[in-house]
């Protein structure tokens, strides 16, 4: 657990740094923008939340992972209430202004406790369960479809709701679609074509560089929204290729860029 408590660490650390001319605030510096800067490392920037996320996830994991009924009673429980709290904030249901100034805080919903630690002990629940990763392709196949439908329509019904006007990361229809792509792709028959240790890594290497080049391409273009996300996605996946190249390289057996990746 420490070791791998260290290695998500140095790798937050990493992307942090990379990414500290969008959160860091350089000047002037006073007690207050001291108090923001460590808020935010502690937050993480824009899509880097995931890897405190990730260490609060794999914490709770491990305390609760010889106590599976409460874990997953955990699961759905603290799932729910970040949902809730997500819908509480998008359609502003408080008349209280300091109430709904809270709530539309991401980080009150999007976290390791209410979004992270759910998927976590989803997972490890799938990696014990003897049952679970023996259902058929085609009832698999059936649960996601399912799943992406009622994820695209709840993504449809926010996004057309005149009421609604803030971002969503708590869908309610997550705890269905995840785990069910999820245990589709380790099905042995599809399993192969996952089984690229590489495949991890390009995914990996997209998520934690595409916000670069939106910076990048948002200074120098006038692209549309849809323009520019396949301008991203090139650019992200050219990247990927060159970070894991860098993560790769070894000096006496050693890789010495592992935290990048």
């Amino acid at each position: 657990m420490k070791k791998w408590l260290y290695r998500v660490f140095l790798l937050y650390v990493f992307w942090m740094i990379l990414y500290c001319y969008e959160w860091f605030i350089f000047q002037p510096f006073t007690f207050t923008s001291m108090i923001k800067n460590i808020i935010n490392f502690i937050i993480g920037y824009h899509q880097l939340w995931y890897l405190p996320g990730m260490i609060g996830a794999g914490i709770l994991t491990f305390i609760f992972r010889d106590k599976v009924k409460l874990g997953i009673i955990m699961t759905f429980t603290l799932f729910i209430i970040g949902v809730l709290i997500q819908y509480l904030a998008s359609y502003h249901v408080f008349s209280k202004p300091i109430l709904d100034k809270f709530v539309n805080y991401t980080f009150i919903h999007r976290n390791f406790l209410f979004l992270g630690f759910p998927f976590f002990y989803i997972g490890y629940f799938i990696k014990n369960s003897k049952s679970l990763v023996k259902l058929s392709l085609p009832v698999l196949i059936s649960i996601s479809i399912l799943g992406l439908g009622l994820l695209l329509g709840e993504s449809w019904y926010n996004y057309n709701n005149p009421q609604e006007n803030g971002g969503f990361d708590n869908y309610l229809s997550l705890i269905l679609i995840c785990p069910a792509l999820f245990l589709l792709f380790i099905n042995p028959k599809l399993a192969r074509l996952s089984n690229n240790g590489n495949l991890a890594l390009i995914s990996s290497s997209i998520y934690f560089i595409h916000p670069f080049w939106f910076i990048v391409l948002n200074e120098v273009t006038t692209f549309n929204k849809f323009v520019m996300t396949l301008f991203c996605f090139a650019l992200s996946l050219i990247s990927s290729y060159l970070l894991i190249a860098l993560y790769k390289v070894k000096v006496q057996n050693k890789q010495i860029f592992k935290f990048i990746l």
